[in-house]
């Protein structure tokens, strides 16, 4: 049964714990994500309850929260197996920005795909709308009936916080905002992140796009491992942590990764997957502006990369934030992938492998 939500739902007293005073580096706000306390907690709770096993059909426009159980499991190694078939065939690239660039204009609403959140808090309503552009845009070049449609990451997030633009949020309850209210396509609602825009009349249009959400509910190595296999599969994982990137560096491979140091309060999400003279890679993206420079790959300098050890020493601090949890656009969910018909994306001028 459709779940229903209420204004009053985000305009409750404990909003009021969500403000704090900004810390800025860089012109960017690097305290937006909050840590999970017992209101989030009690949210996610609420979620997990809700859950249903990935192979359940429910009513069309209906996006559930998903179990992460073996219906997932499988089909998850289904589409790892198809998605290194793509990589070794070289004609579909599966790079987000790649895609986006290859797209044909009925294919896309806009060029737009990472950015900067600037001198607001909302990197949790950034890292939610730019881990559903990830997906979208690899669903879309595997053959997914889907037009590539950017949001203004801003609108869900201040939603549920009652409307506040002052300080963070919880990765548990943006997850919850994804899920039940959805999200407001710029071109409904216009490109500015830096304040709340009309939305009020596009609230069931915003419904069109929810996500369906499933909470990787796992610490340490085992985290890391899950974030990989799902960005394996084509799919992308929002997330909050408090071990920050100060920048990067190129291993030994020729390969943009971050590096770790210093601190934050920060949300960010995890997406594609590449492997490189034997080491995994998957791909890190901020929302703080293009500062990591891009290299011969033509990469976004939003955006580094990380091997599996990297992830790892990332995401030990993510279980104070709360479960990461994975994006799915309606198709990812609906659609038995064996009837996409894949598109020619060509891979960059230069691809290590």
């Amino acid at each position: 049964m459709k779940r229903k939500w209420r204004m009053s739902e985000w305009t409750l007293p404990q909003m009021n714990r969500r403000d704090f005073e900004p810390e800025v580096e860089d012109g960017c706000i690097i305290n937006g994500c909050v840590p999970q306390d017992d209101y989030a907690e009690a949210v996610f709770e609420e979620l997990e309850g809700e859950a249903i096993s990935y192979g359940t059909v429910w009513d069309q426009g209906d996006m559930p929260i998903l179990k992460l159980d073996d219906a997932f499991r499988n089909w998850r190694k289904e589409q790892i197996d198809q998605c290194k078939a793509l990589v070794s065939e070289r004609i579909t690239c599966l790079l987000p920005w790649q895609v986006l660039r290859n797209l044909s204009v009925d294919q896309r609403k806009s060029d737009r795909l990472y950015f900067t959140q600037g001198g607001m808090p909302s990197c949790m309503g950034h890292s939610d709308s730019f881990a559903h552009h990830s997906t979208t845009l690899q669903l879309i070049a595997r053959g997914a009936p889907l037009i590539y449609t950017p949001f203004n990451p801003i609108v869900t997030w201040s939603i549920t916080k009652g409307g506040s633009t002052r300080g963070g949020q919880t990765v548990t309850e943006m997850a919850k905002g994804a899920n039940t209210i959805g999200h407001f396509p710029e071109f409904l609602v216009g490109t500015n992140n830096q304040s709340v825009p009309s939305y009020r009349e596009h609230l069931e249009a915003a419904k069109q796009y929810q996500s369906a959400i499933m909470f990787l509910n796992f610490r340490g190595a085992e985290l890391a491992d899950e974030i990989i296999q799902s960005c394996a599969a084509g799919l992308s994982v929002a997330l909050g942590n408090s071990t920050a990137v100060s920048g990067c560096t190129v291993d030994s491979n020729g390969v943009k990764v971050a590096t770790l140091r210093g601190s934050w309060a920060h949300a960010t999400h995890f997406t594609v997957y590449r492997v490189v003279c034997g080491t995994e890679y998957v791909g890190w993206v901020n929302s703080h502006g293009a500062r990591y420079k891009s290299s011969d790959e033509g990469e976004p300098a939003d955006m580094c990369w990380m091997n599996r050890s990297l992830v790892e020493q990332f995401v030990a601090t993510a279980s104070g934030y709360g479960s990461p949890y994975i994006v799915f656009p309606e198709s990812a969910t609906k659609l038995d992938t064996s009837l996409y018909v894949k598109q020619s994306i060509p891979f960059p001028t230069v691809w290590r492998t």
